[in-house]
Parts: structure tokens; sequence; C-alpha cells
């Protein structure tokens, strides 16, 4: 049996963090998510696959606007022309609410409505009888491990997969169907489709679980997209190689300014050095750039960045000479000293958070509860509240002298 995996396509949701976008590109931009959804059809078909999985969030919002809804029926319909069943749970973005919808769904399609965990079935072209156990969201988040509701695998099928659009509980966030991978192989089933993580990632081989992360992405955090899962099964084994999907990427790339005298030599070296990083022309780019070793140029070359003439020229020069595929959209100016420390996207808060945490005589203890039953170290250190408030005051400003702890910018 072989089956397209996707999920998490969120069909209606914008490119975000774009703030000066030419007409044209606006224009590519608002159609390349119907652009996705189209190519995922198209590689099912010249693949001959048994089924489509949609493993939620399929659009981006539970009320999705009707001329969406219109293009992905549409979409359907070419699948049900080629005799290729799809089957479809919803997530915590499109959770189910059965009056939203405008059209009928065709009849190719089995649709998982409910929270409860249901089994549906159907038999492949090469007469495989194939159980499909899963469940929708009705509400924008679900507290509890679904997992206890699905069945053990169903020992009359050839083949019995599994749909779950969830996280692991140990993220410490609790609203999308907290579960346990161990739990999810204790099942038996030959694969798991799982939705709601962008990131691709194989979690076992064995059985195979997948989260085939998002078909497109549409911030700059999600430039690791893979595609569509091709994934081919039999009884006890399955094996998955993805098919490239997204119309749009994100780039990020850092250029130094140090051979720059001037803005005019600058302006040089960085059409040069973005043209040569131009890979993919079919594709649309979405270029975000880091400036280093800048301190040298006078006063006009930072009025120009200030002022965004830098970035508008730029884009407008990099747009032509790429033939409209490479969107230059930020530019960051970054000083020597923050060039060489280590990035961390996170908010700053929980820095602060965990520094207030580690004030706890408790927990500063536990952490450094080796340390202070050594003879030696107790005879010279006195830990009390000040002992504790200097030491943290230490660790913060080593950490801010090797870290630069940004949130996302987007």
């Amino acid at each position: 049996m072989k089956v397209l995996h996707t999920a998490d396509l969120h069909l209606d949701r914008s490119f975000e963090g774009l703030k000066i976008i030419p007409k044209s590109i606006t224009e590519r931009l608002q159609q390349a998510n119907q652009k996705v959804l189209t190519t995922i059809v198209e590689i099912a078909i010249k693949n001959q696959v048994d089924a489509v999985i949609f493993a939620g969030d399929t659009f981006h919002q539970s009320r999705t606007s009707i001329r969406t809804q219109a293009y992905f029926i549409d979409e359907m319909k070419r699948l049900e022309q080629a005799d290729i069943p799809v089957i479809m749970t919803f997530g915590n973005h499109d959770y189910y609410v059965e009056q939203r919808y405008w059209f009928d769904f065709p009849a190719n399609m089995f649709l998982f409505k409910k929270e409860q965990v249901a089994t549906h079935y159907f038999m492949t072209k090469n007469q495989e009888k194939v159980a499909v156990s899963g469940f929708s969201y009705e509400h924008p988040w679900i507290n509890e491990n679904k997992l206890y509701e699905f069945p053990l695998k169903d020992q009359t099928v050839d083949i019995h997969l599994g749909m779950y659009h969830g996280d692991t509980s140990n993220n410490g966030q609790q609203n999308y169907a907290p579960f346990s991978y161990s739990q999810m192989k204790s099942k038996g089933y030959d694969y798991w489709a799982l939705g709601h993580i962008h990131q691709p990632e194989i979690v076992s081989a064995d059985p195979l679980i997948v989260y085939p992360g998002t078909p497109q992405g549409h911030t700059k955090k999600e430039r690791s997209v893979q595609g569509a899962a091709i994934v081919s099964i039999e009884s006890g084994h399955a094996t998955v190689r993805f098919e490239p999907t997204a119309q749009v990427m994100w780039q990020s790339a850092s250029y130094s300014l140090k051979q720059a005298k001037s803005l005019q030599e600058a302006l040089v070296i960085l059409m040069e050095a973005l043209l040569d990083d131009v890979q993919e022309q079919s594709l649309l780019t979405l270029k975000e750039i880091q400036l280093t070793e800048t301190e040298q140029l006078d006063e006009e070359f930072q009025r120009s960045y200030d002022s965004g003439e830098l970035l508008q020229y730029l884009q407008e020069r990099v747009l032509a000479e790429t033939n409209q595929s490479v969107l230059l959209h930020q530019i960051n100016v970054v000083d020597s000293a923050q060039a060489k420390k280590i990035m961390i996207a996170a908010d700053p808060e929980l820095l602060r958070q965990l520094e207030q945490n580690y004030l706890q005589p408790e927990i500063f203890s536990d952490t450094l509860q080796e340390l202070l039953q050594n003879p030696l170290f107790s005879s010279v250190v006195q830990v009390n509240e000040q002992w504790r408030e200097r030491s943290l005051e230490q660790a913060d400003q080593r950490i801010k002298q090797d870290f630069v702890i940004q949130g996302d910018q987007t």
C-alpha cells in the first residue's frame, strides 16, 4: 500500500513578518497556498497512491473562506476522478463545525468529524483491507490523551493506520491531545500519520511514526520543510520519502562589509553577494540578511539603513536581476561583538523566570548538592541569600556575554 501523508497546510494563512512587499509579489504570495495544494494532488496522482491523508490543520482557521473551500473541493474532485480516496482529520486550527462548510465533500473523502476516536475501513486497488483510526478536534484544544481511546491493531485487516494531530506531553503544553510515543507504539499499528508539528520529523522507524511538517513554510522559522510524505506500507514494515511541494522558500544569510570603505562600495559588495547566492529561480525566495563588520562605514551608510533606503534599493535591484524570484524583505546590521555571540530564539522572559526559580533555596541547593557536600567548599563559602543572588548575577552576565536571547521578530 502506498499513501501520501500531509498535514498543517494552513491554506488561508498569510506569510508572516513581511513589511515592504511590491504588489506583484503580494499577488504571487496569495496564490502560493493554492499551488501547494495543487502540487500535492499532482504528486498523489503521479505516484498512484492508494490514499491521501490530511492529518489536521488543512485550513488555518475554523471559519474558512468560501474561495478556499471551493478550491479545496475542486482539487479533491481531481483525486476522486483518479479513484484515490482521501482521509481527513481536523486539527486545533480548523476544528470541525459542520455549519461552516458551504460545499459537500466529494464521495471519495472520509472525514473524522468527532473528538471520539473512530475507525474507518476501506479496500485498496490491490484488495488490501485497511483500517484507519483517528479523531478530529471540535474545539481549539483537547486536554486529554486520546490514545486511550484508540483500539489495538485490528487483526482482521492487512494494514492498520493511526492518525493523530497533537504533541507529546513533555513540552510543558497540555492543550493539543498530549500523548507518549511508547503508548502509541503499543497499539501495534503499521503506520502513524501525525500532524501539528511544523518541522518534519521521523519519530520512530519501527513502527514508522512521522510528522511530515508543513508543506509550505509561512514564517522565517519554517525553513526546513520537506514536502509531502510518500509512505510505502506492508504489514509490519513501512518506509517514507518526501517530494517537494513548497512554492516559497525562506532564506537567511550573513555578509561581511569589512572590505567596504563607503556606501557605494557596500552596495557593490552586497549586490554581488546576493546574486551569487541565488539558488532556485522557479520558486520565490524570501530573504533576510545580516550585515557584519560595518563599523568603518560613515554616517551616510547608517542613515540609508535607518531610513529604509538601503533595503528598498537592494530589494528593487535584486527583484529585477532575478526575474522577480528573490524578495529581500529584511536587513539587520549586527555589531562585531554581537556577531560573535550564539543566537538563541527564545523569549528573554524565560531566562528571568529561570533565574527566579534558582533563587529558591531548595532548588539552588538541589542543583549544587554535590558541591555543597564537599567539606573544602563548605569551609570557605557561606551559602546564604546574598551568595545565591551574587552567583546568579555572575551567571546572568556570563550568559549574556556568550549568547543573544531574542524572541521571534515576525
